[in-house]
């Protein structure tokens, strides 16, 4: 019953919270208008570590998502990029800023100080969840300037980090041009060390080795014949030499026999038949001495001729086989020198690929330095934030209408409570204590003067 009471009690006080409700609500709109408000403006920053270039990508170390985001986040709000947005932006001769500056009361801090730490305390950097797209926010209290400086710290911090790859890669490529100057020295002394040696040792053909191998083969193979045939002449030519096939083969000794034996033959026969003065005897005694006088004459000359080649055969054999350790000797030198030159010819091959290397690495610096690129873009701008962030304008509206309402509750509660009206049969009994005979329902006034004037 109370509830009934109370609810036709504020039923009939909705003037009173009405009232109330548009008097706080007004109040919080007033309040709203005269506040300082601070607009937060947002852009965004996306780092592909995929970089522009795969050559250039693959020179870059890879670094940790995480630690990459916190690098660039404090370069971001860094003193090197809030001067380069200060002097985008005009703010050191923007007189509000030096009125705030004055108004701040720090004689011993210059402006340009000041301003900078102004700056940076209102930007905010912080990496989206989870992606490699870092948030920069601008506080200002106006929604234009915030989403201006927000844009120029993206802008500039792009175009810090472009001057800074481009000025690292100059340095770099200065650097590799000293050392190619460097390298390419080396190269040409190991060249021309390779030349003149090769002129002062005669090794203009690249197979020389392989030459004098061949030669050596040569010179081998005829010292092994040399030998054979000089041993075999020294065998014919031993101490009965006079005895050697070579010597009683010869036609003219072997006729000269003959000639021997047919004159002893004839001499026998005229012994048996004639004394020893008989001149036919003497003659052919005297034959036979003389055909044994050429015989060995000629034996003589045949034996000389096998000493004679044996000698040649022998000075063959020498003269070979000193042939052979000359060419054995000239094969150690040139075994040595072939070894030599080898060295040489590493030395102009490390420096060739050292040369090519810091060439390379110069082409690439060169390239780099004049790439008009970096790992970070903008992808996007801020634009001017429609309602503040401080204070939350829905957030306290819908308060203070949730607070309006409950205040006019509040009233017109406490003015039932302090001035009842009774408007029910258990209001008028529980405020004079007098029971209700009877009720009459003013709604059917109506129906019973129609029913009257219809003479019912």
């Amino acid at each position: 019953m109370l509830q009934s009471n109370m609810a036709l009690a504020l039923k009939s006080r909705w003037r009173l919270i009405l009232a109330v409700f548009a008097a706080t609500v007004a109040l919080a709109a007033g309040w709203l208008m005269l506040v300082e408000r601070t607009y937060v403006a947002r852009a965004s920053l996306l780092f592909d570590d995929r970089g522009p270039d795969p050559e250039l990508r693959n020179s870059q170390p890879v670094q940790n998502e995480k630690s990459m985001l916190g690098t660039q986040a404090d370069l971001i709000r860094s003193d090197a990029v809030a001067r380069r947005v200060i002097r985008a932006e005009g703010l050191a001769a923007d007189p509000d800023m030096q009125r705030k500056w004055r108004k701040a009361g720090e004689p011993g801090r210059s402006f340009d100080t000041w301003l900078v730490s102004d700056v940076l305390q209102h930007v905010q950097v912080a990496p989206e969840r989870d992606t490699n797209v870092l948030a920069v926010r601008y506080t200002a209290n106006d929604p234009r300037t915030a989403a201006r400086l927000a844009n120029s710290f993206a802008r500039n911090f792009v175009a810090l980090r472009m001057e800074i790859s481009t000025n690292t890669a100059k340095q770099y490529a200065r650097w590799f041009q000293q050392q190619t100057t460097e390298v390419r020295g080396n190269l040409e002394r190991a060249q021309a060390a390779v030349t003149d040696f090769q002129r002062s040792h005669g090794m203009v053909d690249g197979n020389a080795l392989a030459l004098e191998a061949d030669r050596l083969s040569a010179l081998s193979s005829q010292l092994a014949s040399a030998e054979g045939a000089a041993a075999d002449m020294r065998a014919r030519a031993g101490n009965r030499v006079s005895q050697s096939p070579d010597v009683q083969s010869s036609a003219v000794i072997e006729s000269l026999r003959q000639q021997v034996a047919v004159s002893e033959a004839k001499l026998s026969e005229l012994a048996s038949t004639h004394g020893d003065a008989h001149p036919d005897l003497v003659a052919a005694r005297a034959e036979r001495d003389t055909l044994r006088a050429k015989l060995r004459a000629e034996t003589g000359a045949a034996s000389q001729t096998v000493r004679v080649a044996s000698s040649a055969a022998s000075s063959r054999e020498s003269q070979l086989q000193r042939l052979v350790n000359a060419q054995r000797g000239r094969m150690l030198a040139v075994t040595a020198n072939q070894a030599q030159l080898e060295a040489l010819q590493n030395e102009v091959t490390s420096a060739q690929k050292a040369y090519e290397a810091v060439t390379q690495r110069l082409n690439m610096m060169r390239l780099q330095s004049g790439l008009p690129t970096t790992n970070a873009q903008q992808v996007d701008r801020a634009t001017p934030p429609l309602l503040p962030a401080t204070p939350n304008v829905p957030l306290l509206l819908l308060l203070a209408a949730l607070g309006g309402l409950g205040l006019g509750i509040i009233a017109a509660v406490a003015m039932e409570l302090r001035r009842p009206i009774i408007r029910t049969v258990s209001s008028l009994f529980e405020n004079t204590g007098v029971p209700v005979l009877g009720t009459f329902d003013f709604k059917a006034l109506p129906q019973l003067r129609e029913l009257k004037a219809g003479g019912v």
